[in-house]
C-alpha cells in the first residue's frame, strides 16, 4: 500500500515537523507499506499540489491541517477524491483534533486523527487501514520518535528546523490549545542535545524550539543554554546559526538571567508572549503572570544587549478596549524590545475563549484562521484602526530600519509611542498608497513631522541619514536626503588616504567600499559605518562619529 503524507506549508522556509515525525514512526515498525512524504506551499496552486500527491499514485494519504492551511487541504483532498474516489484520506493536527463531527461529514474524509500522531499512524498501518471508514482515531501518549532520519535532512535543503525537547504546556491560557491539560513531558535530554548539533549542522540558519515554554523548567533551559554556548565555543555549531525560543519570562531565575547575559551575542532569540498588560484581561484568559517580575526580568534581557527580543501584544482579549490596548502598547514599547508584535485574536478551536464566545459577545470569521471582529470590548471599528497601527509598528520598529528616528521622533513630539505609530499608520493609510517603497516611506515620514509638528528639518534629516548609513550596506542615500557637497570628495579621498583610522583595518575596507559615511550637517560630523561589522541582535553595522573638520586638509 502507499502512502502520502502531506503537508502544506504557509511559506518555503518552513519544514514541516508533523509529518517527518509520521514518516519517523513507520520507519520505527518497519511497516511494509510505502510512506512518503510530500511538502508543499499555501503559495502553490492547488492543481500545482494535486499533482504532486497525485503522482505518487496512493492508496492513501494523511494531512497535517493548521489555520493557515485547513482550506487548502480541504480542496487539495476534495480534489484527490474525485479524481480516484478509491483513495483513503485522512486529516490530523489542530484544525482536525477540535473539528472532527463537521469534517466525517465530508464525503472526502475517511477518518480523522485526534491525540498523538505518532501513535495513532503506527496503529493504523498496522491494522492496514482497515479501520471503518467515517472513524476518529485517537493517540494515546507514546514515546519520544525522532524525527530527523536521512530523509528529512535531505529534504531541508536550509530551511528553518524545528526542535521539540518537551511536549505540552504548564498553562491554560484561554487563546490557545497548547495547555488544555497542563502537563508537560520532558524527552531524554541526551537525544535532544545530539539532536541540537545534528540540526545546527543541517545547512539551516535558524533552529526553532516549539517547545511552548522553553524555560517552564528553568533547570533544564539553564542546561540547554549552556550546552548550546559550549558546543558553539568548540566549534561544534556553525557561527551563523540562530536558536529561537518561546519564553515566559517572569520564570526566568536571577541566575539564569545573570548567565544568560554571557552567552554569545546573537546566539539565540527570545519571544515572550505578553499578549496584555491589563490585570482584568489576564485574569479573564487564565494568565498567570507575575507581571512586576516579568517587566523586570523582560528588561534585564535587554540590557544584557546579547539575545534578540520579539514580545507580542494580542487585540481583541476581554475586558481590553482601544484605550487599554493603548496603554498596554505603551508599556510594551517601554522595555525597549526589538519586535513588537501587534496580533490579532482569534478564536482557535477548541480553545476556552472559542467555547466561551457567548460570553464575551464574540463575533468572528466563521472560516481559518477564525480572526475575532468585534467583542464586548472592542468594536470592528476600532480593530480597524488598530490595523493602522500594526503597519507603522511593522515597518517603522520590527523592520529594524529606523533605529534612532523613532525614538528621536517620539521625544521631540511629545507623544506617546503608541500614538506615534497610530497617527502615522493613519495617514499613511489615509493618503491612499498601498505598500511604498522603503523610500517613499521614509520621504513619508520626514514630511508628516516637519510639516505637522514642526520638527527641525536638518536635525531629522541627519538622523534619517545616520539610521540610512547604519543599516544598508550599500551606502547610498536617499533622493529626498541628498546634499550637494563637494566635500563628499574630500571625505572619500581622506578615506583611501588613511588620513584616519576608526575601524580595524580600515584602509583595506575602504579600498574594497566597505565603509559606508555620510555628513551630518546639523552637528558638523561624518557618520562612518563598517559593513564587515554587523551587529547580530540589532541588525546595526558599526559605526562611529568623526568631526568634518577631521577630514578636511588644513590649509598651509
Amino acid at each position: 500500500m502507499k502512502i502520502v503524507l502531506c503537508s502544506i506549508n504557509s511559506k518555503y522556509i518552513h519544514s514541516s515537523l508533523g509529518v517527518w515525525y509520521l514518516f519517523a514512526a513507520a520507519k520505527k515498525i518497519n511497516t511494509q507499506h510505502t510512506v512518503k512524504v510530500v511538502e508543499s506551499t499555501i503559495n502553490n496552486h492547488i492543481e500545482d499540489i494535486v499533482a504532486m500527491v497525485n503522482a505518487e499514485n496512493p492508496d492513501v494519504v494523511g494531512f497535517s491541517t493548521y489555520i493557515w492551511n485547513v482550506e487548502y487541504v480541504r480542496k487539495v483532498a476534495s480534489t484527490l477524491k474525485l479524481i480516484n474516489p478509491e483513495i483513503k484520506i485522512w486529516l490530523g493536527g489542530p484544525e482536525a483534533s477540535f473539528d472532527s463531527d463537521s469534517l466525517l461529514k465530508e464525503d472526502y474524509v475517511d477518518w480523522v486523527v485526534k491525540g498523538e500522531g505518532e501513535s495513532a499512524f503506527m496503529q493504523m498501518l498496522s491494522e492496514n487501514f482497515t479501520t471503518p471508514a467515517k472513524t476518529v482515531v485517537t493517540g494515546p501518549c507514546c514515546e519520544y520518535i525522532n524525527p530527523y532520519t536521512p530523509e528529512y535532512l535531505a529534504a531541508l535543503n536550509g530551511r528553518i528546523v524545528y526542535l521539540e525537547t518537551s511536549r505540552g504546556c504548564p498553562f491554560s491560557c484561554g487563546f490557545c490549545l497548547s495547555g488544555r491539560d497542563e502537563n508537560v513531558r520532558f524527552f531524554d535530554m541526551e537525544e535532544s542535545k545530539k539532536n541540537i548539533v545534528l540540526l545546527a549542522n543541517s545547512g539551516t540558519k535558524t533552529v526553532k524550539f516549539v517547545d511552548r515554554t522553553f524555560n517552564c523548567n528553568d533547570k533544564r533551559a539553564r542546561e540547554i543554554f549552556e550546552f548550546i554556548a559550549g558546543e558553539k565555543e568548540k566549534g561544534n555549531i556553525p557561527a551563523d546559526v540562530v536558536f529561537h525560543c518561546e519564553v515566559e519570562t517572569d520564570l526566568f531565575t536571577q541566575s539564569t538571567l545573570d548567565y544568560m547575559k554571557t552567552l554569545p551575542k546573537g546566539l539565540f532569540q527570545f519571544e515572550a508572549g505578553l499578549q496584555s498588560f491589563n490585570v482584568e484581561t489576564l485574569k479573564a484568559v487564565n494568565r498567570r503572570t507575575n507581571m512586576p517580575k516579568l517587566v523586570h526580568n523582560l528588561k534585564e534581557i535587554v540590557a544584557g544587549g546579547n539575545i534578540h527580543l520579539h514580545i507580542d501584544l494580542i487585540a481583541g482579549l476581554p475586558h481590553e478596549d482601544f484605550d487599554s490596548f493603548a496603554k498596554s502598547f505603551n508599556q510594551a514599547y517601554d522595555i525597549n524590545a526589538n519586535v513588537i508584535q501587534l496580533g490579532f485574536l482569534k478564536l482557535l478551536k477548541g480553545s476556552t475563549l472559542e467555547k466561551e464566545k457567548e460570553k464575551y459577545n464574540y463575533r468572528s470569521w466563521d472560516y481559518a484562521p477564525y480572526q475575532v471582529v468585534s467583542c464586548d470590548s472592542i468594536s470592528y471599528n476600532d480593530l480597524l484602526e488598530l490595523k493602522k497601527c500594526e503597519d507603522a509598528v511593522e515597518r517603522l520598529l520590527n523592520s529594524g530600519k529606523f533605529p534612532f528616528a523613532v525614538p528621536y521622533l517620539i521625544n521631540a513630539t511629545g507623544i506617546l509611542p503608541f500614538d506615534f505609530f497610530y497617527k502615522f499608520g493613519s495617514y499613511i493609510f489615509d493618503s491612499g498608497i498601498k505598500s511604498p517603497s522603503l523610500e517613499k516611506y521614509s520621504s513619508l515620514l520626514f514630511d508628516y513631522f516637519t510639516q505637522n509638528y514642526n520638527i527641525d528639518k536638518s536635525s531629522l534629516r541627519d538622523v534619517m541619514v545616520k539610521d540610512r548609513i547604519i543599516t544598508d550596506n550599500t551606502g547610498r542615500l536617499f533622493g529626498f536626503t541628498h546634499i550637494p557637497d563637494t566635500k563628499f570628495k574630500t571625505i572619500t579621498t581622506a578615506l583611501r588616504q588613511q588620513t584616519v583610522n576608526v575601524f580595524e583595518n580600515q584602509s583595506e575596507k575602504a579600498a574594497k567600499g566597505k565603509i559606508g559615511f555620510a555628513i551630518l550637517y546639523s552637528t558638523d560630523q561624518v557618520i562612518l559605518a563598517d559593513y564587515t561589522d554587523q551587529d547580530p541582535v540589532t541588525g546595526i553595522y558599526n559605526h562611529k562619529l568623526i568631526d568634518l573638520q577631521n577630514f578636511i586638509p588644513t590649509e598651509k
